[in-house]
């Protein structure tokens, strides 16, 4: 399988032992399909039609539909999402259709008679949008790696720390390669740029999506950009 996002790529016929051996344009590889492009719209596909179904449970107790929604569903749209989080606006929309249908699902099944809106549902459920949790994920885990919890050196070799040039309140912590903006560990690093006004990154100790969900307090609307 060889990865291009060209018109016209050029293949070559490999062979084992005067076999050849089979291309294939997508590879499941440690739960994430790959596709020849990296546009991730057979993951997307996969995680949407495993999870949408999941969403009929019947359940007297709010509370036990709310722990099966986050170990059942939630957790799989979460699973190894820095590595295909570079999806299109039309997959973010699919995999959002989701967490708006269990929304609605607990809504009319458990307030029947408070007018319904996706916003308000997220607050009476404790739940944040998924687009903003796989964002902050990708903060997390550039966090972790300058940190030293984990290692991932082409993140590194992507991402450098800047130094302005003069005394300025706002300014983002880590510069991006310009060639490099939609790789993964780019994205990464302009999470980190929104996240950081209001977390201590390079603090001692482990952190997690809690403590960044607790720490910061604005409005995330510059990560759906």
């Amino acid at each position: 399988m060889s990865y291009s996002r060209k018109t016209n790529v050029l293949l070559y016929g490999y062979q084992l032992c005067r076999t050849a051996i089979t291309r294939t344009s997508c590879v499941k590889d440690r739960g994430v399909f790959f596709d020849s492009k990296l546009y991730f719209h057979n993951n997307v596909d996969f995680l949407y039609s495993e999870c949408i179904r999941s969403i009929t449970f019947r359940f007297s107790s709010l509370d036990c539909l709310h722990v099966l929604y986050l170990t059942l569903v939630r957790s799989k749209l979460e699973y190894a999402s820095v590595a295909w989080n570079s999806i299109t606006s039309a997959d973010y929309a699919k995999l959002g259709c989701i967490q708006k249908k269990f929304a609605s699902v607990c809504f009319y099944r458990y307030f029947p008679r408070s007018s319904y809106s996706y916003t308000s549902a997220l607050e009476r459920l404790r739940l944040h949008p998924l687009i903003l949790r796989r964002h902050l994920l990708d903060a997390l885990f550039f966090i972790q790696v300058y940190r030293g919890l984990k290692s991932c050196f082409s993140l590194l070799d992507n991402a450098s720390l800047r130094v302005p040039t003069c005394h300025v309140r706002d300014f983002s912590t880590f510069s991006v390669r310009p060639s490099k903006r939609h790789c993964p560990s780019s994205r990464c690093a302009l999470a980190t740029n929104v996240v950081g006004k209001d977390l201590d990154k390079f603090a001692d100790g482990a952190v997690s999506l809690n403590h960044i969900l607790q720490a910061c307090t604005k409005p995330f609307t510059v990560l759906f950009d």
